[in-house]
């Protein structure tokens, strides 16, 4: 059974977080880390931002919180989860590490 790795990222495409979490993701996958990211408050403008659809490719779950995203007028994306705060909660207690990107 491999490890899992739970990340949260509340802070938009511009923030250097992103760019942090994808990197982070990206070397998880690569030694067979299951990798999940959770994306809310400004983080769900990440749905847009080509490199996380390839995250996606790769194996990584998108979790998007679909009451942020509405608010904030995001639409679908076929790659993305449509959740909610269970879907992030359910992540936290799945995983081996969790990390927050705020």
């Amino acid at each position: 059974m491999s490890e899992k790795l739970g990340i949260l990222l509340t802070t938009s495409t511009e923030s250097e977080n992103a760019h942090t979490v994808v990197k982070l993701a990206e070397a998880a996958i690569s030694t067979g880390k299951e990798v999940s990211i959770f994306l809310m408050c400004d983080g769900v403008y990440n749905i847009n931002d080509p490199r996380f659809k390839a995250l996606a490719d790769k194996g990584v779950r998108v979790i998007v919180c679909a009451h942020n995203a509405i608010e904030r007028k995001q639409e679908r994306k076929d790659f993305v989860i449509w959740g909610s705060q269970y879907d992030n909660a359910t992540v936290v207690k799945e995983c081996d590490r969790f990390l927050a990107f705020n």
